[in-house]
């Protein structure tokens, strides 16, 4: 009695990596870290692991609509890539998972938080992530460094602490990159400014307040 054997599933190299790569932000980075407009070559190190460990667990919390479990604080020297794995890697990655998310990102000047938007979305239209996510695509009526959108509702809006207001967005997450000038960092003007727009105007702009996060 001859037995036959269970079909085997069939992957494309395009389809694996474009598996792995959902699942993992981790690996997502590896791949994608060359896709970010003037980053210079990946010197992979264990603490980027735990922020990418972090960021998932977080994610994946909002991805199936659970209450948040904590905010996310990321201190860690400059130079040391977390503005790329935060602010750019990250919100390119939360599409791939969830396309219809909201993305609220805040810092000191607009001209940061430009740049910042910008190459996620140079990532985005990349010709990789278009190979591997052809399903995200960016609507031409809402194209703009401030705030473009995808064709499955999800968008990304930019804001400053005492600049472009927030007002009239709510986002699935927040990500708030250098809210304090360094250079004027010890001004208590500043200081009070930032978290009034933290404690205050941030929390009011969720989708759900008990789902969120907000990643500093």
């Amino acid at each position: 009695m001859s037995v036959t054997a269970p079909a085997v599933e069939a992957f494309s190299e395009a389809e694996l990596l474009r598996r792995v790569c959902r699942l993992s932000f981790r690996r997502f980075v590896k791949e994608f870290w060359a896709s970010v407009p003037g980053a210079a070559p990946l010197v992979h190190n264990w603490h980027m692991d735990v922020i990418c460990k972090e960021l998932q667990h977080v994610a994946e919390r909002v991805f199936k609509g659970l209450s948040v479990e904590h905010d996310l604080i990321f201190n860690v020297p400059p130079g040391t890539s977390k503005t790329t794995l935060c602010s750019i890697l990250f919100p390119a990655w939360v599409w791939t998972r969830m396309p219809n998310a909201r993305i609220l990102s805040a810092s000191h000047t607009n001209d940061l938080v430009m740049d910042l938007a910008t190459k996620a979305r140079a990532v985005i239209t990349s010709e990789l992530y278009s190979e591997l996510f052809p399903e995200i695509e960016l609507t031409a009526d809402q194209d703009v460094k401030t705030y473009y959108r995808n064709t499955a509702g999800g968008d990304r809006y930019t804001c400053t602490v005492s600049g472009r207001s927030p007002m009239g967005f709510h986002a699935h997450f927040h990500l708030c990159d250098d809210l304090l000038n360094p250079k004027t960092a010890r001004s208590i003007v500043e200081v009070l400014e930032a978290r009034k727009f933290l404690v205050e105007e941030l929390p009011t702009r969720k989708v759900d307040k008990a789902v969120t996060p907000c990643i500093l």
